[in-house]
């Protein structure tokens, strides 16, 4: 698989009907490995009508049956975990993984989640704060003392440690500017979700990098990451419609299909998501609506040839 982006795959986490098993998701999974995907990416949501499948547990699935494949989250809703339990949680996976992992968060949530999961909404920025300072030192440190707002802790050691160094890669997404400060500032890329146009990331993107540039950071080592929801076919109609039932079951009627998705024969795909990478992302991530080999198979062969 050649191109110049990196394309990897969102991994189907949402259903309105019964979500598939295991061997189904596993067969995807080694597809995707071998046919040289980038990456995995999950999804994450506390509180849906309809059937999501929790993020850590699906890519611990994907971690045990491939071998070459970064896996990624896009985006953990950050200010709904335990600093302290993600450092164990991602640190192993990390370790068994052989250092595949990349965090992706957010400040994230719909308001209904923050209530019952006992956290402030109006303190969601400084708790999101703290989240990435502790996490970050439990990464790193052997004997962690942290006095914040919200944990305290004295002497106390996470292990194992991330095989990464000197941690696991972390992006933020979200698209508010002091999302975008934090992304070039403190973390080491940005992920823009699936909407908006190729000239919004761009000059999100270009933000990024000058927050980067601020920080004394060099933006050429900042990811940039995109999601894109796709179903490759000859029948335009059929592909279209497929992404429709998909997209509004997770999203609502609202999400605007036709100029937020790639649908359709494979060079009408190509030019899509190509109208992306030409804004400056680094990092596709193609969303199709099932965990079909099929269509994954199409998205390689067919349509990332195409990419420049």
């Amino acid at each position: 698989m050649a191109s110049q982006v990196n394309v990897g795959l969102l991994v189907p986490g949402s259903f309105r009907n019964a979500p598939p098993k295991m061997a189904e998701f596993t067969e995807f999974f080694r597809r995707a490995d071998q046919l040289g995907f980038h990456s995995l990416w999950v999804i994450d949501r506390i509180f849906h009508e309809i059937n999501v499948l929790e993020p850590m547990t699906l890519l611990t699935c994907a971690a045990a049956v491939t071998s070459r494949i970064r896996l990624g989250t896009s985006v953990l809703l950050f200010v709904f975990r335990n600093p302290v339990q993600l450092a164990r949680t991602t640190a192993t996976l990390d370790h068994l993984s052989g250092g595949r992992l990349t965090l992706g968060i957010s400040l994230g949530g719909r308001d209904h989640e923050f209530e019952p999961l006992g956290i402030s909404k109006e303190r969601r920025v400084s708790r999101f704060r703290e989240n990435l300072a502790l996490l970050r030192e439990l990464w790193a440190e052997g004997d962690t003392s942290h006095h914040g707002h919200f944990y305290n802790m004295d002497n106390v050691n996470v292990a194992p440690k991330p095989v990464q160094k000197p941690g696991i890669p972390i992006i933020i997404g979200g698209t508010a500017d002091p999302v975008l400060k934090r992304s070039g500032q403190e973390a080491d890329g940005w992920v823009a979700g699936g909407g908006g146009t190729p000239e919004s990331f761009r000059q999100s993107w270009e933000k990024v990098q000058g927050y980067a540039r601020e920080a004394g950071k060099d933006p050429d080592s900042l990811d940039a990451g995109k999601l894109m929801y796709i179903c490759v076919g000859d029948d335009r109609d059929w592909c279209r419609n497929n992404l429709v039932e998909y997209t509004h079951a997770y999203y609502g009627d609202q999400y605007d299909v036709d100029n937020n998705c790639a649908f359709g024969p494979p060079e009408e795909c190509a030019k899509k998501i190509q109208s992306f990478v030409d804004a400056g992302v680094k990092t596709m991530i193609l969303g199709p609506s099932s965990p079909n080999v099929g269509q994954i198979t199409r998205i390689a062969n067919e349509v990332v040839p195409l990419l420049r």
